[in-house]
């Protein structure tokens, strides 16, 4: 059962790597917070030219990944065990999901047209023929000499949907986690097929080779006159509305917008009062007293601390209060404290100290009880070789090759070599660093298993110090909060509409454009999912009630709606001016240009003959001026000695004459020039991806469940 242990860690690391992979490969958009509706469970979340992805098999997708994420986390050792993911975890594992779903359905209809597909001998080799293995089957299923085992595989299979406590697995669940595991396999086997079909697709014509070449190599030498656009105060420049509206219409393209809302918000921070600060004060001041009277620093701070006890030794660089250096001078024993740091107060007691190696040898003996038929045998074994080892003085090493379960070092003595603090599980790491001196053999429990351990070398020494803690966070009691809430809705109650909110929200914040799928607002702490889906099922104009939002309550005035499509003028009124006020400056100073003569210009205009060299569509910065493309290519296609007609750039207006250029040299064998540029291929697969997005019918339903 052990074995079966291990290859579900490993399966549930591999679909964690492809959830990961699939955010990477298909980030198309945000998704929500979750609430539970199974009156839904018939509904499409999605529409993908027709055809649909069920709330229902959504949600079980999204168990199944959340599940496989918080097994990986607990197995790293970044969650605890019987912990829960957070919502921004939850969030994170949604989001890959909903477009992990997305993305399949996208692409499995292309495949379908294109005939690619995964038929059923195809997926037997993928698990038993060698060189069509995949490597996690391989790897998860692996002997102890690295190679795949058939009756491991099969062994796995036929306890599928039996209980099994040591991977805090359902059977439904263990089954639902092999049968992502399946498709996990066999989406990735068709998209690798897609992919090396794109890739063999894609050529580098001989012109496009050349072009490149040239635009690589070819360069100018330029003299040129400048304007820039200010010279000319903003205030001279006139806009009307009409001209505002008439660019958008006419620059469509860059004025599309998805739905969004423009809130405006107050915030009311759920803080402690000076009575509750008061209160936490003198409990930790009673609680302290008591902490002087007990006998067991271990017991009370695990019965009254917010922070855990852990029983590690800590250098002075990794202590994390204002005492660290006291505590390796004064004597064991002594109290420091209570502090304030604003969050918590703190009181600590130096527990311990002495010298703790650096790193150390040792070996062991696991047991795992593998092979065994009953606790009885297991508990015999165990005592026998605790015997031989601690009463006979036969040496543990000699003791692994036969009885160790951990194959990886059972035939060198169990040896782990150099060790070092944090490199093994907590309760192995503190048994051989701090209760253990060389020579010393002691029994130890993890969750792998009963280890006989043995220290046998010790590197460099320094102090430690063991510390207890004694933390109590100062937090909003509930009587505070409800007065907080208080506050907040008097404000939201006396303030319904837009004149009244803007009048009387001193310090209101703007949150402008705020996507229909977002999580969070501009400025706020937290998840504000059910805010924002206030503002969407919302008029302009109106005043909320108040919001839970991080460690605030929230009253927002939804400001304004625009919808998906062209955007609306008050939306991007200041983006507009610019570039308006841009062009009519620039028409301006194109009339103050109005010659070909350099010299002449640039005394006409008070500046002076400026000039560039090997500008080219690499290249096309100019010194004291910045970027400036339209200048670069100009000069690329002027003649010898020929001026330019003024160019509207970047920074002002240019007037160029290019006084030399170095063209390309003329190249006979392109090979090197293609090959270089094979990366086009894998860009290709994105665009292909963003154009199967684009081109298709897609039904968002997601908004009335997340």
């Amino acid at each position: 059962m052990a074995v079966i242990g291990t290859i579900r860690q490993r399966l549930g690391g591999l679909l964690i790597v492809l959830i990961a992979f699939a955010m990477l490969a298909f980030i198309l958009m945000d998704m929500g917070g979750a609430k539970n509706g199974p009156q839904r469970a018939g509904t499409a979340l999605l529409k993908v030219n027709g055809e649909e992805i069920p709330y229902r098999a959504f949600e079980d997708r999204l168990k199944a990944n959340e599940q496989f994420m918080l097994q990986n986390l607990i197995q790293q050792g970044q969650l605890e065990a019987g912990s829960s993911l957070s919502e921004q975890q939850r969030e994170m594992v949604r989001s890959s999901t909903y477009n992990e779903m997305l993305g399949e359905t996208l692409k499995n209809e292309t495949y379908k047209k294109l005939g690619i597909q995964v038929d059923d001998e195809e997926q037997k080799a993928l698990f038993f023929v060698d060189e069509f293995q995949h490597p996690s089957i391989k790897s998860s299923f692996a002997d102890e000499t690295g190679k795949f085992s058939q009756q491991r595989f099969e062994q796995y299979i036929k306890t599928l949907g039996a209980p099994d406590p040591s991977s805090g697995l359902t059977p439904e669940e263990s089954r639902a986690r092999w049968a992502n595991f399946e498709r996990a396999i066999f989406q990735e086997r068709k998209d690798n097929k897609y992919n090396a079909l794109i890739e063999k697709s894609t050529n580098i014509p001989n012109w496009m080779a050349k072009q490149m070449l040239a635009n690589n190599n070819a360069t100018a030498n330029i003299e040129y006159v400048y304007l820039p656009y200010n010279s000319i105060d903003d205030a001279t420049i006139s806009v009307s509305d009409a001209e505002l509206k008439k660019y958008i219409e006419t620059h469509k393209e860059a004025y599309q917008q998805d739905a969004s809302a423009n809130i405006k918000y107050v915030v009311y921070p759920i803080k402690p009062s000076q009575e509750d600060i008061n209160e936490v004060n003198t409990w930790v001041n009673n609680k302290f007293n008591q902490w002087k009277e007990a006998e067991n620093d271990s017991l009370f701070v695990m019965a009254n601390s917010e922070k855990r006890w852990d029983g590690v030794y800590y250098k002075e660089n990794e202590l994390m209060n204002s005492f660290a250096t006291n505590m390796f001078t004064d004597e064991v024993g002594t109290f420091y404290g209570p502090t304030n740091s604003g969050a918590t107060y703190d009181v600590y007691k130096l527990v311990d100290r002495k010298a703790i190696p650096d790193s150390l040898k040792a070996r062991h003996l696991l047991l795992t009880g593998e092979g065994l038929q009953s606790q009885e045998e297991f508990l015999n074994l165990l005592d026998s070789l605790t015997n031989l080892v601690e009463k006979e003085g036969v040496p543990l090493a000699s003791l692994t090759a036969q009885f160790s379960n951990d194959k990886a070092n059972a035939n060198n003595g169990g040896d782990l070599g150099w060790v070092t603090p944090g490199q093994m599980v907590a309760p192995f790491n503190n048994a051989i660093f701090y209760d253990m001196n060389v020579g010393d053999v002691k029994t130890v429990y993890t969750e792998f298993g009963v280890h006989l351990v043995e220290v046998y070398q010790w590197g460099t020494t320094s102090p430690g110090v063991k510390v207890a803690t004694l933390q109590k966070t100062v937090f909003a009691s509930e009587k505070t909060t409800n007065d907080i809430y208080a506050e907040a809705s008097l404000f939201a109650g006396n303030n319904q509409t837009k004149e009244a909110f803007n009048t009387n929200a001193k310090e209101a914040k703007d949150a402008p454009s705020v996507l229909k799928t977002a999580n969070t607002i501009q400025g706020l702490q937290g998840n504000a999912r059910e805010l924002v889906k206030w503002a969407f099922e919302n008029e302009a104009g109106k005043v909320s009630a108040p919001f839970i939002v991080g460690d605030n309550f929230v009253v927002a005035l939804l400001n304004g709606k625009s919808e998906k499509g062209l955007a609306a003028l008050e939306n991007v009124r200041a983006i507009v001016e610019a570039d308006v006020m841009k062009d009519k400056k620039a028409e301006q100073l194109k009339a103050k240009l109005n010659s070909k003569d350099l010299n002449s210009l640039a005394s006409s205009n008070n500046t002076t003959v400026k000039t560039a060299n090997a500008l080219s569509f690499n290249n096309v910065t100019l010194a004291g001026v910045g970027n400036e493309p339209k200048v670069a290519g100009a000069a690329l296609g002027l003649a010898n000695n020929a001026v330019s007609n003024p160019i509207q750039g970047e920074n002002g207006v240019f007037v160029v004459k290019t006084t030399s250029k170095t063209d390309a040299p003329e190249v006979t064998d392109l090979s090197a020039v293609k090959t270089r540029s094979s990366s086009y291929a894998s860009g290709v697969q994105v665009k292909v991806f963003d154009a199967l997005k684009e081109a298709a019918k897609i039904e968002d339903n997601s908004f009335s469940f997340y």
